[in-house]
């Protein structure tokens, strides 16, 4: 890295799509795809505004989007600020993705109010009924955005990675995330054309005439962000093997004490081990041990549903039991790239001697 910072720093090229910016756009794309463009943004958090932007179009009439409550609150949170109305679908049980059935039963009865659905592909996990819900796009001519944000390197089934489905797809590259560049973002599509006016809305609407050609913002990836994340491709699918490895050792140890974990989550970047305990008691009781022992380990998510600020500017479809029974049970466990044995029997342990 500081190899790379001295290059940055000689040649004085810091921002505004610098070589470093370009080489990462174009080797994430070769990364997913032969059939992808993509552009990078200075976080997920815009290149989701951004892709809201393009896609979502709203009038007097239409402006709800269909949205999973079980997700983090970014997506939600900006299509409230964009004038939206997010609509709350329940998630499915052994996914825990959102259920394509509930939401074509929601488009059927209220296609004129309709902008777009929103999907999440949880924790990173790619949902193995993306066709159903391209489908549901295609038939009801309703945009389809997909937040990958942990994803990056997951798969959908073991010959497709997540990255080409949907009008786009949003990862993120945040400090958490297991391709990190500290913030930052990438925005994928199967369609140039989106790419291209994505690119030109997170550059202020300027097109190659620096004229504006619709309202923009900034949000660039600075190239010292770049250069990170050219470095972090070396060696990232063998540290996404060992991250899938720390998994299958957590599911050896804590399958046969009744612990349940996310269908295709081996097929993942594995950001962490998310485990359903065999109640709400004994989750929150395991969390509070792990801390207490010094593990960082989380409950993720609080249902979007029942978070005031949000709930009264969005509306639910039918019940979310789901939604709220996962995340009274769910346990987040940490994962490393390079996770040693004594490391997880320490976590392991602290769970079995507490069940």
């Amino acid at each position: 890295m500081l190899e790379d910072f001295r290059k940055i720093k000689e040649s004085n090229w810091y921002t505004n799509f610098g070589p470093n910016e370009a080489e990462l756009s174009k080797r994430t794309a070769s990364f997913i795809s032969s059939h992808v463009t993509a552009t990078t943004v200075a976080n997920a958090t815009l290149g989701l505004q951004l892709a809201i932007t393009e896609l979502f179009k709203k009038d007097s009439l239409r402006n709800k989007v269909l949205v999973p409550s079980f997700t983090f609150a970014a997506g939600p949170e900006l299509l409230i600020a964009a004038g939206f109305k997010p609509v709350f679908i329940d998630i499915l049980p052994i996914t825990w993705q959102p259920d394509h059935i509930k939401a074509e039963g929601y488009i059927k009865n209220n296609i004129q109010y309709i902008s777009g659905i929103f999907l999440c592909n949880i924790f990173g996990v790619g949902n193995q009924e993306v066709e159903k819900w391209e489908q549901l796009s295609i038939k009801y001519k309703i945009p389809l955005i997909i937040d990958s944000a942990a994803g990056f390197g997951s798969h959908y089934t073991l010959a497709e990675k997540i990255g080409a489905r949907g009008d786009c797809e949003v990862f993120s590259f945040h400090a958490t995330k297991p391709f990190s560049v500290g913030e930052g973002g990438l925005v994928m599509s199967k369609n140039a054309q989106t790419i291209s006016a994505i690119k030109s809305l997170e550059n202020f609407g300027f097109e190659s005439d620096r004229m504006v050609h619709r309202i923009g913002t900034n949000a660039k990836l600075q190239e010292i962000n770049g250069a990170i994340g050219l470095r972090q491709l070396e060696g990232f699918e063998q540290r996404l093997i060992n991250r899938r490895n720390t998994l299958e050792s957590y599911k050896r140890i804590l399958l046969p004490f009744g612990f349940e974990f996310q269908q295709n989550d081996n097929n993942s970047t594995v950001p962490f081990a998310s485990i359903l305990a065999k109640s709400k008691i004994s989750a929150e009781t395991l969390y509070k041990k792990l801390h207490v022992n010094g593990v960082e380990a989380r409950r993720y998510y609080t249902p979007l549903h029942k978070q005031q600020v949000i709930s009264l500017k969005s509306e639910i479809h039918l019940d979310l039991k789901l939604t709220e029974e996962i995340a009274d049970r769910i346990l987040s466990l940490p994962v490393l790239d390079n996770m040693t044995d004594k490391e997880l029997q320490y976590v392991t342990s602290i769970i079995k001697d507490n069940i």
